[in-house]
């Protein structure tokens, strides 16, 4: 198949999925959410296919995942509550991890030397425990895909760099780094058993032993752990026991036919996690709730439009897939940028005020979720990044000129007489992006780079999706550049 062919069917399943989503939104917003309204999407995932020398191995991850994933939430409940939302796609890795020690022994004995350099990274955790809890980095994403200052996937890669690795070692380092960046090996963050033991009164010794102990955890019997920390949450949706078994049954066919297929671990863990997001995560309550604000279902639908017209109007003109991604996530980034700026706001008052306000709220909540802000610094980044598309790039990403007609077509852009009181509406598409900033997943067009994703690995699966080493002038260093070492050098 031709390369043109490849990239229309990868943008025509991205753009599908997506789709799926918005109409199952519109049919249903206002209501309860419910397992079986999900159905048309899953059937949309089906769908996918691999072509022109695709491994069908990494489309089986993506689509039998999000098979089981629907059909045993619909065996185990009806719907899933507001406050369990968030831990919808914790409970995929830790089974798929089990897996790949069950299938690779010397992988397994490579975690347990792991494990024990953890116990003797004291040091490290002490550091980075104190200043996640005083906010020293400011905001931070602690479930990141780079290696950035307060991240978890950053503190592992610190103890992993004490260690004498060599050999198929560094593979397997790979994988662990993976397992908590594109994977999601359990819902502990970095920081969370440190922060809760030191305001329920332990010292800050007993606190670095107890964040120590969950790390093990998450890594020697990251499915118990898992349950045990929905126990201690309170997650009340379903048995999470019963789906960590169930899913790992379904599941283990597709991850041995995925090792025959020689693809990499690390792709084993992320494409199956990632992929199973839209039910439960992205189709929820939360959003059935925020999409009854009828500018915040435009704005959603003219981001698409924007990107569907800016990848359709240049095929024949791409290299590669990840160029198609690049572009993609880069369109819905200047969107909402354009939008953000057709109110007199800047990136740079946005990134100010949320990273002054963060400040504030962790005085005023000491003890915080560990990740309340990180969809707030996905919003940072995309309006960050979108700033530099629409000024420093002339409005191109890679010189493919982004199309931002479907704003102004659709009233979003220099139309002030809608939405709120007449002639003074100039802050109601502010109000919705604030919205969208706690919960950015759809804007950030997410869906459809799960099915980039998916078609990328599936030409290199034994190549794994690389971590970002270290963040080059992110959003909050633009403010706070100090707190990354490497800020500047590159």
């Amino acid at each position: 198949m031709a390369e043109d062919a490849i990239y229309g069917k990868a943008i025509d399943e991205a753009l599908s999925l997506i789709r799926a989503d918005l109409e199952i939104i519109k049919r249903n917003r206002g209501k309860k959410f419910l397992i079986k309204h999900v159905e048309p999407y899953v059937a949309v995932v089906e769908r996918m296919k691999p072509k022109g020398g695709q491994e069908e191995a990494v489309f089986s991850l993506h689509k039998d995942s999000v098979r089981n994933h629907y059909e045993i939430l619909n065996e185990l409940t009806e719907s899933i509550t507001y406050k369990d939302e968030g831990y919808i796609e914790h409970f995929q890795t830790p089974a798929l991890m089990e897996i790949l020690y069950e299938n690779d022994p010397e992988f397994r004995e490579f975690v347990e030397k792991f494990i024990r350099e953890i116990e003797n990274s004291r040091d490290i955790i002490s550091k980075e425990g104190m200043r996640k809890y005083s906010g020293f980095y400011g905001p931070t994403c602690v479930l990141d895909l780079s290696l950035t200052p307060g991240s978890t996937v950053d503190v592992l890669n610190q103890i992993l760099g004490r260690m004498n690795i060599s050999g198929r070692e560094k593979y397997y380092a790979q994988v662990v780094l993976a397992s908590k960046s594109w994977g999601m090996n359990t819902s502990h963050a970095f920081g969370w058993k440190f922060i809760e033991e030191i305001e329920n009164g332990k010292t800050a010794r007993d606190a670095v032993e107890e964040e120590i102990k969950s790390l093990q955890m998450m890594f020697d019997h990251p499915m118990e752990a898992q349950k045990d920390m929905m126990d201690d949450v309170g997650f009340s949706s379903f048995n999470p026991e019963k789906y960590l078994e169930e899913y790992k049954k379904r599941m283990r066919k597709t991850v041995e036919d995925s090792l025959d297929g020689g693809v990499h671990y690390g792709n084993i863990l992320m494409i199956p996690a990632l992929s199973i997001g839209d039910i439960g995560h992205h189709l929820s309550q939360s959003l059935y709730d925020l999409f009854e604000d009828e500018l915040a279902l435009e704005i959603q639908e003219a981001i698409i439009e924007v990107v569907e017209e800016t990848l359709r109007k240049n095929i024949g003109r791409y290299k590669s897939l990840n160029q198609i991604l690049h572009i993609a996530t880069g369109s819905a980034a200047a969107s909402v940028t354009s939008i953000l700026e057709s109110e007199g706001f800047t990136p740079g008052m946005i990134i100010n005020l949320m990273t002054e306000r963060f400040q504030n709220f962790i005085q005023r909540y000491p003890y915080r979720g560990v990740g309340l802000e990180f969809h707030n610094v996905d919003f940072m980044e995309a309006i960050y990044r979108g700033s530099k598309i629409l000024h420093q790039d002339n409005g191109k990403i890679d010189g493919i000129r982004v199309e931002l007609s479907p704003l102004k077509e659709r009233g979003i852009i220099r139309d002030f007489r809608g939405w709120i009181y007449p002639n003074c509406g100039i802050t109601s598409r502010f109000s919705v992006l604030m919205k969208f900033s706690d919960h950015f997943c759809l804007p950030n067009i997410e869906p459809m780079s799960m099915a980039f994703i998916t078609n990328i690995v599936s030409l290199e699966p034994e190549k794994p999706m690389a971590l970002v080493k270290r963040c080059e002038r992110c959003a909050v260093s633009s403010i706070l550049p100090f707190r990354c070492e490497d800020y500047g050098k590159s």
